[in-house]
Formats: structure tokens, sequence, C-alpha cells
């Protein structure tokens, strides 16, 4: 009499210990959920969010001094995003302004990061240009910042720009580096340029010099107008 009751009690308990079990599976993945970061909130907490599709990857061997050749038809004969239409990245810059890459102009992103120290000495090469020269004319230039690491040196990136005068609006990565993924980004700094239709003309991965700057604005802007 007692072993039935026992089997009894048993088989009562069961479904309150399966349904505690399925009760606890839902609140893990609920939780899991809600500590993910957000693909559209960037690493300071504002805006970002990038549409179309994601660009190939750059080959290994990608000669990155085409861009300094008058045709930039050699790069594209390398670049597997050629012609592909950008990704379309739109945000709100350090100020907390909204900014978007429209794409009206010839335009270069480029992605910085801001422990590394040839993004930095890019970062003071293109400013020292601005200052002697004006922002270029015919070109718009935007700044990403991404993979941002509280750990590394330099932190935090927007007081390392504002501190080098950085006249460029700037977009913030999310946490998953969500912009730099979409854009095939390979080492830092890494540049796309893009024409008047929103096409990818090439990128371009490492830093260059002042002069070789001007070469890059020169050469893009006469693309744009040859091929649009």
């Amino acid at each position: 009499m007692n072993s039935k009751k026992s089997l009894n009690n048993k088989k009562n308990l069961t479904p309150i210990f399966v349904g505690a079990i399925i009760g606890l599976v839902a609140l893990f993945f609920l939780v899991l959920f809600l500590i993910q970061p957000s693909s559209n909130e960037n690493y300071f907490g504002g805006d970002i969010s990038v549409t179309g599709e994601s660009l190939p990857d750059l080959p290994v061997n990608f000669n990155r001094d085409c861009v300094l050749f008058e045709n930039l038809n050699y790069c594209q004969q390398l670049e597997p995003a050629a012609k592909m239409k950008a990704p379309i990245i739109s945000g709100t810059d350090l100020d907390g302004n909204s900014i978007k890459s429209n794409y009206d102009s010839p335009t270069i992103l480029l992605f910085l990061a801001h422990w590394c120290g040839h993004c930095q000495n890019e970062v003071k090469e293109i400013q020292n240009w601005v200052n002697n020269n004006g922002k270029p004319d015919g070109v718009e230039i935007f700044s990403v910042i991404t993979s941002v690491n509280s750990s590394q040196p330099n932190y935090p990136p927007d007081k390392w720009l504002i501190s080098e005068g950085w006249s460029f609006p700037s977009f913030t990565d999310n946490e998953m580096n969500g912009v730099s993924e979409h854009f095939g980004v390979r080492g830092f700094p890494f540049w796309a340029l893009v024409d008047k239709n929103g096409q990818v003309v090439t990128r371009l991965s490492g830093s260059y010099t002042q002069e070789q700057f001007e070469i890059i604005l020169r050469n893009l802007i006469q693309y744009d107008s040859e091929t649009n």
C-alpha cells in the first residue's frame, strides 16, 4: 500500500520537476538574449546600422600601391568588391548628431582602431594635410572607430580623435564590429573608396603619407569624373 502511494507521489511530482526545468531553461535563454549587445547600438550607446550586401575579403596579396597609379582600373582588377554597391552606414557621430554615408559624392571611409600605432600616425598625417590645405573639395571623408577595447592604449577613442583635432565625422562600430565585418576590414587603418554612385572603387589596408593621401584624393576624383 505504501509503495503504491510512493509511486503515485513520484508520478505527481514528475510534471512539476519537468516544468521547473523547462522554466529554468527558458529563463536562461531570456537572460542571455537580454544581455547580448544590440547590433544597432554603437560602443558608446549611440546609434549605428549598416545595410547592404557584405563585401568579400581582400586577397592577402593585394597590392595597396595600386591606388597611387593614375588609373585605378588596376586596383579594380585585384579588388573582388569592385563596382559592388557599398554598404550604407547610418548612426550618430561623437557629438550625438545623425550622420549617414549617402555617397552623394566620391567618399572615403577610414576604419581606425584606437590602439593601432599606424592609425594614430595616419590621423596625424591626414589632419596635418587638412590644416595646411583645408578639407578636400569633391571628396567626403568619414572615419569609423572600430575594434574598441578598454584594456588597450589610447582609450577612449573619442577623446583621442578630439585631442588630434580630427576634422571629419566619425561613426562608432558596435561591440560586435558589425560595420567593419560588413566591409571586410583586414588590418588597420583600412580604407574604402566609393564613387558617387555608391559603388566600391577599391579598398586598401595600411597607412599613407600626406603626399600619398593627396594622390589618393586626386585619383579618386579623376576616376569618378571619367566613369560617372
